[in-house]
């Protein structure tokens, strides 16, 4: 065992630069990247790369012997197939983007542009009521109700509105000129101030919806569909598992080498009753 620990110490791997050099060919020239080198390429995958995995490892764990270094070989292979998974879930993402996604886009630009035409509308409109405020100067009950009529949703704002605006109108410097409005005069200088209010949120409307819809038709795809995402949850517990087992038989291997203690393997089942 001491003889063992002894060995261990002088075999610590290259040290100088040339032998580092070397050492950093070994991923290529032998072993399963080397052997595999063109269909790193085919994937469209950089062997250098699949190299640095390997040799960083190397470096981490300092394999010696055969086993070791196999054990090592399949520990970044495991690590290289996780990373495959993860193009593969970019992949399926793109592709959504481009079919499913595109698609949506285009139906939302329509919607859009649907919604833009009535808002449209609806300011022209509000124009022509705070137009016809501001030359009566006041607002009856009557063009009040066709106000609601043309923009439903600026009912339930309307008093929330006045409240803004006649803070705005009772500071100064239109806080005198205010005073001496009369009660009438006052109502249609808000409910024109009001107007005015809901004409800029409706005119400010279009661009926030156009990203809103766009988030939403590209949000959808950034978790990959329900086949997909089956496909990878497989794929990256199985190399999970192969990964775990292969840690632990380096693990154990290097134990055994340097005459420590290597406790049996522990199996466990479960079972459902």
């Amino acid at each position: 065992m001491e003889a063992n620990r002894q060995n261990a110490q002088k075999s610590t791997g290259p040290k100088t630069l040339r032998g580092n050099a070397y050492s950093g060919r070994n991923a290529i020239k032998h072993g399963f990247f080397g052997r595999h080198y063109l269909d790193f390429v085919a994937r469209g995958e950089d062997p250098e790369e699949c190299a640095e995995v390997l040799n960083g490892l190397r470096v981490h764990h300092q394999p010696i012997g055969m086993a070791e270094e196999l054990e090592v070989e399949r520990l970044a292979f495991c690590w290289w197939r996780l990373k495959r998974a993860s193009r593969y879930e970019n992949a399926m993402n793109h592709v959504a983007l481009r079919d499913s996604g595109r698609r949506e886009r285009e139906d939302q630009a329509e919607w859009c542009k649907d919604r833009e035409k009535e808002d449209e509308a609806v300011i022209a409109k509000l124009r022509s009521a705070a137009e016809e405020i501001e030359t009566t100067g006041k607002i009856s009950q009557e063009l009040k109700q066709k106000i609601f009529a043309v923009d439903p949703g600026l009912e339930a704002m309307w008093r929330p509105l006045e409240i803004v605006a006649h803070r705005k109108i009772a500071e100064p410097p239109f806080s005198e000129m205010w005073q001496q409005l009369s009660s009438e005069y006052r109502s249609g200088t808000l409910a024109s101030a009001a107007i005015t209010l809901r004409i800029i949120y409706l005119e400010g409307l279009a661009p926030t919806r156009r990203f809103n819809v766009q988030e939403i038709a590209i949000a959808q795809h950034v978790i990959p569909n329900g086949d997909a995402l089956d496909k990878i949850l497989r794929y990256e517990s199985a190399i999970q598992r192969e990964r775990s087992r292969t840690q632990d038989q380096l693990e154990r291997l290097q134990r055994r080498r340097k005459g420590e203690m290597t406790p049996p393997p522990v199996s466990v089942h479960l079972t459902r009753r």
